[in-house]
């Protein structure tokens, strides 16, 4: 059985209490995505990635392959901060950072962990209504331009771009994932296209939203990562192609898609299933819409901008099977869930 995370956050604040004092007082642990974590010293740092001196050899290692880097002399509440903010527990994640006072932080990596943490969490919190986007955008630009050199670098020009998602300001959105595409990581340049194809999808631009996640799912990149953001596109296709009226042909996509579902995956079920509803709601198969965005909805509210997406289909889809007490209970959720997001 798999250890719930947060019990895995506990023992690592254990483990971390009980390591030797001269080893932590020296060496910073790297966490790959994949793999044992590697003990040695960052010695460089770029937007692309690090180098790590370990056991007398220098490792190269792109950022995208990076979880997490635990630094020597890292400050209590910035252990405790970045696993809350990786667990997604924003809130606790944030109140944890704020202890910290940068000004007394004595290496240049730790104080970028320490703020980038704090913004994600501010970004990610404002994204669900908790927080101002405007803030949020503006702290991570100030952050992008000062701190170039971060390993983080890459994944603050996504949040801006999810930030400018939430606020409909397309041309930003679209200009924040066309950085991702210059990253050395070619996960990253395929994200690029695919984030690229979503802000067109938005834009009404379906048979360019089409293309790009059409030359996402054709792209050689041998990962877990990159065959993920393949799965990802196979769900913006079937969003595209029912955009574009061709509703047998997504609709058909999408259960071929839904067959192949990891239960694990919460963006990707979202995605096929809102994009299923779309489908289903554009053929005039509204029942069967409704379902597909209950999915969404029920089981997959986890990821904001699509659980919002499903509610408010949801408030525009029941009244037509004549249920507009069940439109109301929809947009109440929404209104109190999401108070950035209207309904």
């Amino acid at each position: 059985m798999l250890m719930p995370r947060f019990h895995r956050v506990a023992i690592c604040f254990l483990a971390i209490a009980l390591s030797a004092p001269a080893v932590w007082a020296q060496n910073d642990r790297i966490f790959p995505v994949t793999g044992n974590p590697i003990t040695g010293k960052v010695q460089t740092v770029t937007k692309n990635g690090i180098a790590v001196l370990a056991g007398g050899a220098e490792q190269q290692i792109l950022a995208n392959r990076i979880e997490k880097i635990m630094y020597a002399g890292d400050p209590a509440p910035l252990t405790r901060g970045r696993e809350f903010a990786l667990d997604g527990q924003y809130e606790m994640a944030l109140e944890e950072l704020k202890k910290i006072n940068l000004g007394e932080l004595r290496r240049k990596l730790i104080t970028q962990d320490a703020l980038y943490y704090r913004l994600l969490a501010e970004a990610k919190l404002s994204l669900v209504g908790k927080g101002s986007r405007a803030t949020a955008t503006t702290n991570l630009v100030g952050f992008v331009q000062k701190h170039s050199d971060s390993w983080h670098y890459y994944k603050a020009a996504r949040l801006l771009g999810d930030l400018a998602m939430a606020e409909g300001k397309y041309s930003m959105a679209r200009s924040s994932y066309g950085v991702i595409g210059k990253a050395a990581a070619p996960e990253w340049k395929v994200e690029s296209v695919y984030l690229t194809s979503r802000v067109q999808l938005r834009e009404g631009q379906a048979d360019q939203a089409q293309a790009g996640f059409q030359k996402v799912t054709e792209a050689r990149v041998d990962s877990p990562q990159g065959a993920r953001l393949q799965r990802l596109a196979k769900a913006g296709l079937v969003a595209a192609l029912g955009a574009q009226g061709k509703t047998d042909e997504a609709i058909k996509l999408s259960q071929n898609l839904i067959a192949e579902l990891s239960p694990t995956d919460n963006e990707l079920a979202a995605r096929i299933y809102n994009a299923r509803g779309r489908a289903l709601a554009q053929a005039d198969q509204n029942e069967a819409a409704i379902r597909a965005y209950l999915h969404t909805h029920l089981m997959f509210s986890s990821v904001p901008d699509a659980h919002v997406e499903a509610l408010q289909a949801l408030v525009q889809l029941w009244p037509k099977v004549g249920k507009t007490d069940r439109a109301n209970e929809m947009r109440q959720i929404l209104q109190q869930t999401y108070p950035g997001w209207g309904g």
